[in-house]
């Protein structure tokens, strides 16, 4: 008797637990990325995709925001100025592991800041 009420103990813990560490995520929503690795892998994407334009390539990034979504993969959105002229957006989907394939930008698009200010206002933003 005594081990099933504790095993009931333990199973509303555990549940509570992982209600709390989760309840400020949106499932299926977009959730702000605490993942180092996946912020310098859509660093290293941004960069490739600003190579060809070379008043942009090699300016300063400032990381604004880095956001995923997890679907049967993981969609990922970076939000980021360059210099102090342009903020950016960009998203790519990684495919799960097994597939082996690598992560594939889906959008990339940049607009011209008219006011830094107004850009960085509420976001924690990190130089590149």
């Amino acid at each position: 008797m005594l081990s099933r009420e504790l095993m009931l103990i333990v199973t509303l813990g555990t549940i509570y637990l992982d209600y709390y560490a989760y309840s400020n995520q949106i499932v299926g929503g977009w959730n702000t990325s605490y993942h180092g690795e996946l912020e310098i892998e859509m660093v290293d994407l941004a960069r490739q995709q600003l190579r060809s334009n070379t008043t942009l390539a090699n300016k300063t990034l400032r990381v604004l925001d880095c956001q995923i979504q997890i679907v049967a993969g993981t969609n990922l959105r970076l939000i980021f100025m360059v210099g102090e002229e342009q903020e950016c957006t960009l998203t790519a989907f990684k495919p799960l592991l097994y597939t082996k394939k690598s992560t594939e930008v889906t959008s990339f698009k940049c607009n011209n800041i008219t006011s830094i200010a107004h850009v960085t206002s509420n976001k924690n933003s990190i130089d590149i």
